[in-house]
């Protein structure tokens, strides 16, 4: 499973990987003089990301080679970006991944130099806010005279998911179902995802997943709507998900706390200037973190199931013992309100 920090580049890869979806999604998405240059094969995925490391978890891409009629190829190259603001430094971006591509084709070719084949800059968007963002560099650019615009790229073709109507989003109902997820509108054409994508397959699991790790859902209200209609595996399929989201969450959590107390321990260890003091300063710094951990973990686990957390809430969090916390994220999953999870923080 795909660590929790980003679970849009989970579902964006889980989408368009499949060579086939990745076909319709360029016959749904790119202009007809375009699309009409491309041959019946599904594109060819290829392998890595040239997104800014700092830009990891608010952009996805991806990259595909397509052959075309005219019997020469061409790169498409998807982005997606996630956050709900747009980035206005998008197409400054989107340039320096163009040129990494190229850059990386051709290698120590010289010769591939001379013959760059053409790449297809497509921009994915699911964010709530308008589009603002300067449809090419030159919009950037502080001059009207194009003699002075050199550009390293041209325009982009944008797809504003959250502007465009549902059956506008792609005739492969799996695509649509992801888009649709992704415009966090899951749960209003529930009926349709179920349909759309059968039963044991990665994908119906991955769309559940994503809804459960980014929606701000009730877990028992998402359960009463799965059973109403009768979607009986997707719930027990949200129970599994679920599950195993509490249980790397902890994880997660738990080794966080752990660094930072470890820190702490043998900083206090090693001002005593005693090795003593650094061995047992680890020691109690290991406790002290895997406690913070899970404190930690709790927290960020209830502000999802019922929102912000009183203060009062998490001076109870930040005071409890382990084992009484420990009790706590065990009720997490099923508890209906905050005060049944604390019924479990009494001594017994």
């Amino acid at each position: 499973m795909a660590e929790l920090h980003n679970p849009h580049d989970t579902l964006f890869r889980a989408l368009l990987s499949d060579p086939g979806r990745a076909r319709d999604f360029l016959r749904d998405h790119l202009p007809n003089t375009i699309a009409g240059q491309l041959a019946d094969a599904p594109p060819e995925i290829v392998e890595g990301s040239f997104v800014d490391e700092a830009l990891v978890g608010s952009q996805s891409d991806l990259l595909m080679k397509t052959a075309l009629t005219s019997g020469t190829d061409a790169f498409v190259y998807v982005l997606a970006e996630h956050k709900s603001t747009p980035d206005p430094a998008l197409p400054l971006q989107l340039a320096s991944y163009m040129v990494r591509i190229w850059k990386r084709y051709a290698g120590t070719k010289t010769a591939r130099l001379r013959a760059l084949p053409p790449i297809i800059p497509v921009v994915v968007y699911h964010g709530a806010l308008p589009w603002t963002v300067p449809d090419s560099l030159r919009d950037m650019i502080a001059t009207d005279d194009p003699h002075l615009a050199f550009l390293p790229g041209a325009r982009y073709i944008l797809r504003n998911l959250r502007a465009m109507e549902v059956d506008a989003l792609s005739r492969n109902a799996a695509l649509r179902a992801g888009f649709i997820t992704l415009r966090q509108e899951a749960l209003a054409f529930l009926a349709e995802i179920a349909g759309s994508l059968p039963e044991g397959t990665d994908l119906r699991r991955q769309v559940l997943e994503y809804v459960l790790r980014v929606y701000n859902v009730d877990l028992d209200s998402l359960r009463a709507t799965l059973r109403t209609g009768g979607h009986n595996e997707l719930e027990a399929l949200m129970g599994t998900i679920a599950e195993t989201l509490l249980e790397q969450g902890k994880a997660e959590g738990l080794k966080a706390g752990e660094a930072r107390g470890l820190a702490r321990g043998e900083a206090r260890g090693l001002a005593r200037g005693e090795a003593k003091g650094k061995v047992e300063g680890k020691a109690e710094g290991k406790a002290e973190g895997k406690a913070e951990g899970k404190a930690e973990t709790l927290g960020r686990l209830l502000e999802r199931r019922f929102g912000p957390l009183p203060r009062d809430i998490a001076a109870r969090i930040a005071a409890a013992e382990p084992d009484r916390i420990e009790a706590c994220l065990d009720a997490v999953l099923d508890a209906p309100d905050l005060a049944t999870v604390f019924a479990q923080d009494r001594p017994h």
